[in-house]
């Protein structure tokens, strides 16, 4: 008789759990991932604050009297900041899909999009000055400025909208415990 009503309340919780599951968004089965299917926002977060510190730095190598890295070095951080904007904008595009039906989501998101696609215009306004022979630091300075004030602005609307969306920010890992020595 008791192992029935263990049965009956694990059922029972069971039940509720995939209803509850249902109406939330972000809670995905195990296999999500692998289809790429996984929606939470961080993603797309990960990637947006990774193109504006890379913005940053390359903005106060070149802010300097006299450049502090090379062509190829800054050319490198160039198509890594694209390629982190790009990346944002297809975790985005996921969200986007997955909240269609919600015009104020979706207009926030456009307004994102519209910060990274702006910033995208500096990356390569800055390629484009580094093919330059003689490429002016006051030139890339301004671009990464530009781009960095971009993301900005692209950070501002992503907060709203994890707060429209009740998406919380990842905790900080807990720190592991010690190795045990063999």
């Amino acid at each position: 008789m008791k192992i029935f009503r263990m049965l009956a309340a694990l059922g029972v919780m069971a039940s509720a759990v995939t209803a509850w599951a249902q109406f939330d968004p972000t809670v995905r089965d195990a296999g999500s991932k692998m289809r790429g299917e996984a929606i939470t926002g961080h993603e797309y977060r990960a990637a947006q604050r990774s193109a504006q510190a890379r913005s940053q730095t390359l903005y106060h190598y070149y802010a300097q009297p006299k450049p502090i890295v090379t062509k190829e070095q800054a050319k490198e951080a160039a198509v890594a900041i694209k390629k982190d904007i790009k990346e944002a904008d297809t975790a985005l595009a996921k969200l986007k899909k997955a909240h269609a039906k919600e015009p104020e989501v979706v207009k926030l998101i456009e307004g994102i999009e519209k910060h990274h696609a702006k910033a995208h215009e500096f990356c390569a306004m800055t390629e484009k000055e580094l093919e330059e022979e003689s490429a002016k630091s006051e030139t890339m300075a301004d671009c990464c400025s530009n781009a960095w004030h971009e993301l900005e602005a692209a950070k501002s609307d992503t907060d709203k909208l994890f707060k429209m969306l009740n998406i919380k920010e990842l905790e900080p890992p807990k720190k592991a415990a010690p190795a045990a020595k063999k």
